[in-house]
């Protein structure tokens, strides 16, 4: 085999595990549920008057 066709084979093979990774992701993003946050998650998320700064964390170190 010569290094052209050696070349062009491990072209076509980079081609096929493209493709075979771009159908891979859209199986799993297909089967990715969007899964709703739960009450707690929400509230915890928009309370700011929780948040501590990285003075007072560096602080307590």
């Amino acid at each position: 085999m010569s290094s052209s066709e050696i070349l062009s084979e491990i072209r076509e093979i980079k081609e096929r595990l493209a493709k075979l990774e771009s159908m891979l992701r859209f199986i799993i993003e297909r089967n990715i549920q969007e899964v709703e946050p739960l009450p707690d998650e929400i509230e915890a998320i928009e309370s700011k008057d929780e948040l501590i700064d990285i003075k007072e964390i560096k602080e307590n170190l």
